[in-house]
């Protein structure tokens, strides 16, 4: 087999075809077929239950442990044995990763208890070696902590007394089990950590790339558009009527990328200023009629007959931020109008006197949700599979945009939406708005 072959097949281990399609799904590329996928921690799990075993035998004389100890122990090598068979992308879910953390931290002391061979010294060196892991910045800090807190241990079973020495006693075999402990729960405390850091900078990063792109696009954009004004203005030269109709073409569809682009380059600013804590809210009163008659001619080009406008009867007139409440209202009916497989967008409102809110209700019979993506669908960048795969344009911000304006106006959003059947947006906004302070730390 020559190497371009032997690097093509490695490149294609993880890779299946779907519809003619070639679907690369990386947590099979990592591992040989047949083979479970050695996730790093298992191993230092596995390494943690040997040392446990040992330190059990060891305690009891040398003998096998008591059975409930032994049973414990069996149930936890055979969950890393299923586990080893797990898919990648479950054993790194942030849940999972901490519900094992915290079963082995019980199983672990329940052990320890139920083997009647520890002081309360060595249950305050396991729970500290736990508390290290958890709160150290780095491997290398966990570890330093790790041998501090043995070294310690040690120092308090020699100043003890009695009939312990440090190489006759069996408890020398505890030193192991403490340094296993402090690895394995420093190894998943330093990934998720990773994890999370690597989330944020990468926020940051898309956040970035969408501003600089918008940012120089508009810019030569703006020139050409400069330039297909004058030349339709025969600052140039008498224009034909073909030509004039080629450059009235070329100018709408640069005017429309322009606005395009020009609203990213608005939603980038926006999505940088919620996340910093730097957006304000300026209030001011006004009737919602208005607020609809500007959505109204901003969907007059496109789309305008598949919405229903809503009838306002007895609402009275709002004292809150204009801005946002017409980019809430508009963001909900765009994505409706994107989803909404060509059926009418319903707009409704109310007024509910008792608690002075007003309601808006958007609701289309388009794609609809599923159950699954509706609790993430107001995370930054996130697109349901659905509504990829009908090509709308769009980057997953809209609605994140509405969560974080919402709040900002002390509003409260809800969602009611089936698949395939269609979508419920309800957003419930205080009539006027009231500075809320956050109490002190």
């Amino acid at each position: 087999m020559t190497d371009a072959t032997a690097r093509s097949d490695r490149e294609t281990a993880g890779a299946s075809h779907v519809g003619g399609r070639v679907v690369y799904d990386s947590d099979r590329a990592t591992s040989a077929p047949g083979l479970p996928s050695l996730w790093p921690p298992l191993l230092l799990r596995t390494a943690l239950i040997v040392a446990t075993g040992c330190l059990l035998a060891a305690e009891a004389g040398p003998r096998v442990p008591p059975l409930p100890c032994s049973a414990l122990l069996f149930a936890a090598l055979a969950s890393t044995v299923v586990g080893a068979f797990l898919p990648a992308r479950q054993l790194r879910a942030r849940y999972f990763v901490s519900a094992v953390m915290v079963t082995d931290a019980l199983w672990i002391a329940a052990a320890l208890l139920l083997s009647c061979r520890f002081g309360v010294e060595f249950l305050f060196a396991y729970c500290m070696m736990i508390l290290v892991a958890a709160i150290g910045e780095s491997l290398w800090l966990v570890s330093i902590a790790a041998i501090a807190t043995c070294s310690a241990y040690l120092c308090v079973l020699a100043l003890a007394g009695g009939a312990w020495t440090l190489a006759g006693s069996p408890s020398l075999v505890r030193i192991p089990f403490l340094i296993a402990v402090a690895a394995y729960y420093g190894e998943l405390v330093d990934r998720a950590r990773g994890k999370r850091l690597r989330g944020e900078e990468a926020e940051r990063i898309k956040s970035e790339f969408l501003g600089t792109i918008s940012h120089e696009l508009r810019t030569p954009l703006t020139i050409i558009l400069g330039y297909v004004d004058l030349l339709l203005d025969d600052e140039f030269g008498t224009l034909s009527s073909e030509q004039r109709g080629v450059l009235a073409k070329v100018h709408a569809a640069s005017g429309n990328l322009h606005r395009y682009l020009s609203r990213l380059l608005d939603v980038s600013r926006l999505v940088s200023r919620l996340q910093s804590g730097r957006e304000a809210v300026t209030c001011s009163e006004f009737p919602l009629a208005d607020v609809f008659a500007e959505l109204r001619d901003d969907f007059l080009e496109r789309d305008s007959a598949r919405v229903a406008w809503p009838t306002l009867h007895d609402v009275p007139p709002l004292f809150t931020d204009r801005e946002k409440l017409v980019t809430i209202l508009r963001n909900l009916i765009d994505n409706a109008l994107k989803y909404g497989r060509d059926a009418t967008i319903t707009i409704t409102t109310g007024w509910e006197a008792g608690e002075d809110a007003v309601t808006v209700v958007v609701a289309d019979r388009g794609l609809g949700i599923s159950s699954a993506d509706l609790p993430h669908i107001f995370d930054p960048f996130r697109r349901t599979a659905e509504a990829a795969n009908t090509g709308a344009s769009g980057v997953g911000l809209g609605l994140y945009i509405v969560k974080q304006l919402a709040e900002l106006l002390g509003a409260t959003l809800s969602v009611e939406s089936t698949l395939g059947v269609g979508s419920r947006f309800t957003i419930r906004i205080p009539r006027r708005w009231e500075r809320r302070v956050r109490p002190a730390a």
